[in-house]
């Protein structure tokens, strides 16, 4: 891989130039949430107006093989060997070079981007900082649901992702501890975060609160959820058994339509006059409404999950 000039210059000039040029950090540590934007910076003395033909600017990731995260080789930006990590996640704030300033942006940090950086400036003298940046990926959104599974029998469930690993805990309305009650599994993708997903299947009576508590141990941070089991009209619950639900809709619709055809016959009879075309009319609209209920029942299997209003027994 072919390594900038100024790397050159440090390999042969560092203790004559080190002494008549110096790069600062403002900050040496950046701390920043994944998925956020960073801005990383170091300063140079420009003495007077900038010349840009005569400006070098090198960021680095520093790894056992260095990942160039950056190049501005003599005014001009060079990406060629830009790390594949960064490809169009980074950009130097160049308005800002005329004031001494190199300002390196990241776009979307990911928990890789994380490490060591060098900051590295070539004007007229060379030098170089080095800067720290952290990445965190605390467990801020957390999935609930809950299933009613038999009489007065709930699964619960949390799911979220962060990292490290977090512990899940389970508590109910009095904080009594029900984690070892509860079944919780660990996923990563490719963007090593952890998906954790746990379940506790529970028997309880309804308007009863339980709490999932995701601690992340590494940054000493708890997240909570509640789950309230509630059999109110305004209590919406998942329901674990889709096609019983469906069957429900096609009973009630087939038994709706059997009461409609017999009281429209009746009508009919009462008016001789018009028998003919009214039951013509009639079987017309029944079969219409059945290709609705039809449909209605098909959109309803192909969804993953449905909700419904669970009834006062």
């Amino acid at each position: 891989m072919e390594k900038p000039l100024i790397l050159y210059i440090f390999l042969f000039y560092w203790h004559f130039l080190n002494a008549l040029f110096t790069v600062e950090a403002p900050q040496s540590l950046y701390i920043v949430e994944h998925g956020d934007n960073v801005t990383m910076e170091c300063r140079f003395p420009v003495n007077g107006k900038l010349k840009f033909g005569d400006l070098n600017v090198s960021w680095e990731k520093k790894e056992e093989l260095k990942k160039q995260v950056y190049v501005l080789l003599k005014g001009q930006e060079d990406l060629r060997n830009q790390d594949s990590d960064f490809k169009g996640r980074v950009k130097l704030l160049k308005e800002n070079l005329k004031l001494g300033q190199s300002l390196l942006q990241i776009i979307g940090v990911k928990l890789r981007d994380a490490g060591v950086y060098h900051c590295i400036i070539g004007y007229g003298g060379a030098d170089y900082k080095t800067i720290n940046l952290k990445v965190d990926a605390p467990y801020r959104a957390i999935t609930r649901r809950i299933v009613r599974i038999g009489n007065n029998e709930w699964k619960l469930t949390c799911c979220s992702e962060g990292y490290p690993q977090a512990e899940v805990i389970w508590q109910n309305r009095e904080r009594e501890d029900l984690t070892d009650r509860a079944n919780t599994s660990y996923a990563t993708g490719s963007d090593q975060l952890y998906r954790v997903t746990s379940t506790l299947t529970i028997k309880s009576r309804t308007d009863e609160d339980f709490y999932c508590i995701f601690w992340n141990k590494e940054l000493q941070e708890n997240t909570s959820a509640v789950l309230h089991i509630s059999d109110s009209d305004d209590g919406v619950l998942w329901t674990e058994s889709r096609r019983f639900v469906g069957a429900i809709v096609v009973v009630t619709a087939v038994f709706g339509s059997v009461l409609l055809f017999m009281f429209c016959v009746r009508k009919a009879r009462a008016s001789k006059d018009y028998r003919t075309p009214v039951a013509s009319s009639l079987i017309a609209g029944l079969s219409k409404d059945k290709d609705m209920y039809d449909c209605r029942d098909a959109s309803f299997e192909e969804k993953e999950l449905k909700y419904m209003q669970i009834e006062k027994t």
